[in-house]
């Protein structure tokens, strides 16, 4: 065969295998295609078996390369079913959420999924436009998506983004520029979450304004022209809509500072918001009254606006104020009563409450104004309405998430009660004279057909709180009160005969609303008041209005955290007496329909027995057994379907409560609990309840931390299910895995041992070292296992250990891991001794030691913080320092003196004081969604160098032990020191009668 012949047959083979694999590559892409579609499809079943498969195969299948690429090419794909394409629009936005960004936190058995640099630009290239063509619904989730990726890569990394959008708005489909304008608006919602921005974030905003405020102006000017000209409804709605979003965009853009291209165009803007003020079409009204029209949704964003320019610039906004408090006057005397008109007024009456509190508040000064804006605003606003009644029945949990103290910020109520505050603060006597008439005649009306005229009295109850309230918290109620209005007179008269009612059901909504005064008012009133509507408040937990045992419960659980001079208001001894009708009603409560799972409820319950304390054993009726009992039943139940983590949360912080406070008075309480408890967490481990386990382990670990060692065998048997990799994958679970391992080595390290189960704790260990988020956890274990374990059990390991620890010291040094790996080496010196340390680190190489004290000891030691932390590094340091010879040479002698000075200043640098227990327990005790710690199991605080009572004395004494052993040898190094920590040294040795030469 010729040569020629051969090449030519070969071209033809590469040519032929070349279309094989071609062919090969899109059956592949073709298949996985196909499987992710019906995976995204089946994840929409309703079924639990079908949906868990389709979302295990989608989660390993985002591991592959490519998967976001796949995901939107499906997205985009019109052949595919819409359903499939919304499905896989929200899972490509949560994969992006997930894995964008490399440095978000792994589980640490999971290798970090990445995102390409190639798939990241494939994904930038085709994602914007792609946006701006889908449906609405898949539109929506793109926007999102494209938001969370410019987060991290906006706008260095995605220099053509805006650009791009910019020049989508003069498209003429506005379609496309509602795409646009949505996803523009994501963008700038970040310079609204920033009190001050940094010189980069003001450059950033600054490209912002250059490259998207004129484009944005002249598509306000231009639609602005077109509404006024069209008459078409879906065209209008579709107009407005962007007019919305641009608004948004102007509140984002403004929000630091008045941009100058704003400044220069502001009588354009202010033209356009005067017009959509005054703009009506009825065609364009709600068919369904609970939803927001598109224009009302306008008029709120421009109330925004203005809002915002009288805060933040007004003397620029000056000459445009009387006309715009003449406008939002009008819109607000011609809103009805509709909710969906309630985003719109409220707007409307925080924009006059601003001004009342402004220098312009002279806007008021009449009196004929102020009762204008009180009878013809605020009292309409304060009336409870239909829709609010029907709120307070078919709804409770959002009634009262709106109504209770601040977290109805947008409700009519809310902002009424605002307006009267921001009247009183120039407008005092006057706005109380005004208000104060109005309260009587509206009690009055109530007074003579309360059956009738109830909402009279509701509406005057509000409106003293408006009146009243100067200032308060969430941890005490009303800290300042208006002197012109008697709360106590108010609340005896017309509060307490509400509470005090023996008719239970009659009247709810007046019942809450006496309920809410007391909570409100809780600090303000006597003692005495308190304690006489005490039992009466215990009996509306038995109110069949949802509201009102909630709000019950919410009243009991804020007059029991009250503190006075660092003690409890309300004295324990006169709670005693109520403690089991009191938590017989609050069980009883969760027994009531629609209230199995009342977090209001169940956080009073927590809150009763952590007020009771340690004498929650001593309490009469077998108390504990009784709560621990329903608990138990309570958990077993919705385990079985966890719905509200917040309840959820507060469950597991009663239990642990009576772990914490019932075990210091009866230890047969720890008995009781694993009877009852064991059996529920091992159904919910073997579950895998992902929402539970956090907790479990939590609660696991408290129960061993109180327990004698050794541990039972119950703990035993719990033990090697710890070390199983699908616990470790959920970032959750890590830190209350880890405290159980170190509680599991504290009280049974020799059963560990012996087992040898060491190796498997060891494996942890080395996974969370290895992880930027987790490594801080990977030392606490490694602490436990110096402090409880004998120096031979685990010394065969001790090279490994500082081989891994010394290769991510030098990989991946952050300061979070070197001052972790400070304390862990002075746990190892305080424990086992300095030659120990010393020996182990010159087995993995010569020299080590000293280098380690050299680049690391000395230049971290300032990042040590806390009180533990501080005495176990001062406590080494001294030991190193005066027990080990390696520094006594002089060559090492700048070393010793760097060392010294690094003890004495960790001994002087004030040690910041945490919260008060129960402020931190009010304040941030609860449920979140990472990893949720129970504030009953508390911190593992314990002096590890018990030994070593003051720190001061031992330095002072170790240095005086040194120094004669041989005089003059180590008085020069102390004289190196700088001069504040040689004085500081002087007074310890002063004090405790040491003498240094």
């Amino acid at each position: 065969v010729s040569s020629s012949s051969t090449a030519q047959t070969l071209t033809m083979v590469r040519k032929y295998l070349s279309w094989r694999w071609s062919i090969t590559l899109l059956v592949q892409a073709a298949d996985m295609a196909e499987s992710l579609a019906a995976a995204l499809l089946q994840t929409l079943s309703p079924e639990a078996g079908p949906r868990k498969q389709a979302e295990n195969f989608l989660k390993e299948s985002a591991k592959q390369p490519g998967y976001g690429s796949n995901v939107l090419q499906l997205v985009a794909s019109e052949q595919v079913d819409l359903q499939v394409r919304q499905s896989a629009a929200v899972n490509f936005k949560n994969h992006v959420k997930k894995h964008w960004d490399a440095t978000r936190a792994q589980g640490i058995s999971d290798a970090p999924v990445e995102i390409g640099d190639a798939e990241k630009e494939q994904i930038k290239t085709a994602i914007t436009s792609l946006m701006l063509q889908a449906p609405h619904a898949i539109q929506v989730q793109l926007s999102e998506a494209l938001a969370i990726i410019s987060e991290t890569d906006f706008p260095t990394k995605w220099p053509t983004l805006l650009p791009e959008l910019s020049s989508k708005l003069a498209s003429g489909d506005y379609r496309i520029i509602q795409g646009a304008l949505h996803t523009a608006n994501s963008i700038c919602k970040r310079y609204r979450r920033k009190m001050e921005m940094n010189q980069e974030e003001a450059n950033e905003l600054k490209y912002v304004l250059d490259t998207f405020a004129v484009p944005l102006t002249e598509l306000m000017t231009v639609t602005t022209s077109k509404i006024q000209q069209t008459n078409d409804v879906a065209t209008l709605k579709q107009m407005l809509g962007c007019v919305r979003l641009m608004c948004r965009m102007f509140y984002s853009l403004n929000y630091h500072v008045l941009p100058e291209v704003f400044e220069d165009r502001m009588n354009e803007w202010f033209s356009h918001f005067q017009f959509y003020l005054g703009y009506g079409n009825p065609a364009l009204n709600e068919s369904d009254q609970e939803k927001e029209s598109c224009i009302d949704g306008v008029k709120s964003a421009i109330c925004e606006n203005i809002n915002l320019y009288i805060e933040k610039n007004e003397e620029e906004f000056e000459p445009f104020l009387p006309q715009f408090a003449s406008s939002v006057w009008g819109l607000l005397a011609g809103a009805s009563q509709v909710p969906g008109q309630d985003h719109l007024v409220a707007s409307a009456m925080r924009f006059l409450t601003t001004v009342a509190r402004s220098i312009h508040h002279k806007l008021f000064a009449d009196q004929q104004v102020l009762k204008q804006v009180i009878e013809g605003i605020v009292i309409p606003n304060l009336q409870v309405r239909e829709e609010d009644e029907e709120l307070f029945d078919m709804n409770w949990v959002e009634y009262v998430r709106r109504d209770m103290e601040g977290s109805d910020s947008d409700t009519r109520r809310r902002m009424a009660c605002e307006l009267v505050k921001g009247l009183m603060q120039h407008y005092h006597a006057e706005v109380t004279d005004l208000c104060s008439a109005y309260v009587s005649a509206m009690l009055e009306e109530g007074a003579r057909d309360p059956a009738r005229n109830w909402k009279s009295k509701d509406c005057a109850i509000y409106l003293v709180v408006a009146l009243t309230v100067k200032g308060q918290t969430a941890a005490h109620g009303a800290t300042q009160t208006n002197e012109l209005v008697g709360i106590v007179d108010f609340f005896r008269n017309s509060v307490l005969p509400e509470l005090t009612s023996a008719h239970l059901n009659t009247l709810p909504v007046l019942k809450a609303d006496s309920l809410k005064f007391a909570t409100t008012f809780r600090s303000q009133l006597p003692l005495e008041l308190l304690l006489e509507a005490l039992p009466f408040i215990i009996k509306l937990l038995g109110a069949e209005s949802n509201v009102v045992h909630s709000y019950a419960a919410i009243c009991l659980e804020r007059m029991l955290v009250m503190k006075e001079n660092g003690k409890p208001r309300i004295p324990p001894q006169d709670v005693v007496s109520h403690m089991q009708p009191l938590l017989t009603a609050l069980f009883q409560a969760l027994d009531l329909p629609e209230s199995a799972e009342n977090e209001y409820v169940v956080k009073c319950i927590m809150r009763t027995l952590s007020f009771a304390g340690t004498n929650l054993g001593g309490l009469p009726g077998d108390v504990v057994q009784f709560s621990l009992s329903k608990l138990g039943a309570r958990l077993a139940e919705v385990a079985k379907n966890p719905r509200q983590p917040t309840f959820n949360h507060y469950l597991f912080e009663c239990i642990s409560a009576i772990v914490r406070f019932g075990s210091t008075s009866d230890s047969s309480i720890v008995a009781s609990c694993e009877n009852v408890l064991f059996p529920i967490f091992q159904g919910i481990l073997e579950q895998d309840v992902a929402e539970f386990t956090p907790y479990v382990f939590q609660m696991l670990s408290q129960l061993a931390e109180v327990r004698q060692p050794p541990l039972p065998p119950a703990y035993s048997a719990i033990f090697p299910a710890l070390l199983a990799p699908m616990f470790w994958e959920q970032p959750a679970n890590v830190p209350a895995l880890v405290r159980l391992l170190q509680a599991y080595l504290e009280k049974s390290s020799e059963e560990i041992v012996q087992s040898s189960k060491l190796e498997g704790v060891l494996g942890v260990f080395q996974k969370l070292i290895a992880s930027r988020s987790h490594d801080h956890e990977g030392f606490f274990i490694l602490n436990t296992l110096v402090e409880f374990l004998p120096l031979n059990s685990f010394s065969k390991y001790l090279q490994t250990i500082w081989s891994l620890l010394c290769q991510r010291l030098m990989a991946s040094r952050t300061s979070k891991y070197t001052r972790s790996f400070v304390v862990f080496c002075c746990m190892f010196i305080c424990k086992h001794g300095v030659d120990a340390v010393a020996e182990s680190l010159e087995n993995v190489q010569a020299g080590l030691f000293l280098n380690i004290l050299q680049g690391v000891f000395v230049q971290d030691a300032e990042r040590i913080n806390g009180k533990e932390e501080e005495k176990v590094c001062v406590v080494a340091f001294t030991k190193m320092l005066c027990e080990w010879t390696g520094l006594h040479s002089t060559e090492t002698a700048s070393l010793w003196t760097s060392l010294l000075t690094a003890s004495v200043t960790l001994i002087e640098r004030p040690t910041v004081q945490a919260a008060g227990e129960e402020e931190m327990e009010f304040e941030e005790m609860g449920y979140t969604a990472a990893f949720a710690p129970l504030h009953n199991v508390g911190k593992r605080e314990r002096d590890p160098v018990p030994e070593v009572s003051d720190v001061r004395a031992y330095l002072a004494q170790s240095l005086g032990r040194l120094c004669n052993s041989r005089p003059g040898h180590f008085l020069p190094r102390i004289q190196q020191m700088p001069e504040q920590q040689q004085r500081a040294l002087l007074a310890y040795c002063t004090t405790h009668g040491v003498q240094v030469c």
